[in-house]
């Protein structure tokens, strides 16, 4: 009940900023161009920070080996939703499987996921969770973020995936990309930052949360109300929050892996889609509106499905 109240407060919380994001378009205090302005501040720096925040930390000696085997079934687990992606999605239009792939790539393992798994195991289970989520920060801004860059259309009005020197060149050069790779090298050679670059990191991260569900309640302002709860909408949701951490759960109770591990594995990997999704969707001209509405209805329903999978444990 007390995981359930949390993750109750935590989900009003963050319905509430997407309601001022719906409002704020309404009334036109956030116009389109304002809006665009919001997403590319949170790609070109607000995320970044976030990104290089969360590697920050130290490993010690006496967890490392189940620290490797956590980043092991986290790498694995990335792998798998890349390819379940391609296989679960294809069905769908081409600005709809971008929206859908990334949204199985990245959950939202951070900004709901870490209070969780504080809640449930406590300061170990968030140092397991932070390494877990190494390979999640790096498939998300390379192999997700190429879902929506490596893209054209064709005269035909039809996408087309591209990976030229010219993409994988922007690609390696995201402003995200580049954070990951400098909060690795900040993490595993222990670097310190002066203490003011810290304390700006951690400002700017601490908007990532509010600034990303007002963009997302700004794209949901011109959404229906039956696009919110549509077939491809369930359909996804139930992806994301059942049947993907259910696949794991079993897999990893059937090789006898560290109950802890298998905990913290199943939690983050039934989290609701990642609030960057609406963001590069809108940033890269896919379907904002049904990327809003994939993290809309999989963070309401999460209130129900995370305290199903904590009762597996």
């Amino acid at each position: 009940m007390k995981l359930f109240l949390q993750m109750l407060n935590l989900q009003f919380a963050m319905f509430v900023l997407i309601l001022i994001g719906i409002i704020a378009k309404k009334i036109k205090i956030v116009s389109a161009s304002a809006q665009k302005s919001l997403s590319d501040l949170l790609i070109y720096f607000i995320l970044p920070c976030n990104i290089i925040e969360s590697f920050q930390g130290k490993l010690t000696h006496n967890l490392m080996a189940n620290s490797l085997i956590s980043l092991v079934i986290s790498l694995i687990i990335q792998v798998l939703s890349i390819v379940l992606g391609r296989v679960l999605f294809f069905r769908f239009s081409d600005k709809m499987k971008p929206v859908m792939k990334y949204g199985l790539i990245c959950s939202n393992s951070s900004f709901i996921g870490l209070p969780v798994i504080n809640n449930v195991y406590n300061s170990i289970g968030v140092l397991y969770a932070s390494i877990f989520q190494i390979p999640i920060r790096i498939t998300m801004w390379t192999s997700g973020l190429a879902e929506f860059t490596g893209r054209k259309v064709d005269e035909n009005g039809t996408v087309q995936p591209i990976f030229t020197k010219k993409t994988i060149k922007n690609l390696m050069l995201h402003p995200c990309i580049v954070a990951v790779f400098l909060g690795l090298a900040i993490m595993v050679f222990n670097i310190p930052l002066p203490k003011f670059i810290n304390k700006s990191i951690a400002f700017m991260s601490q908007c990532t949360i509010p600034i990303s569900m007002i963009v997302i309640g700004c794209i949901l302002a011109e959404c229906k109300i039956n696009q919110l709860f549509d077939k491809a909408t369930f359909y996804f949701t139930f992806i994301r929050l059942l049947a993907f951490p259910l696949l794991i759960f079993f897999v990893l109770k059937l090789l006898k892996i560290d109950p802890l591990i298998t905990g913290v594995a199943t939690l983050l990997t039934g989290m609701p889609a990642g609030t960057t999704t609406a963001i590069l969707a809108d940033k890269y001209d896919c379907d904002a509106v049904f990327a809003s509405t994939i993290i809309f209805t999989s963070t309401l329903f999460s209130i129900i499905t995370i305290p199903i999978l904590c009762a597996l444990f």
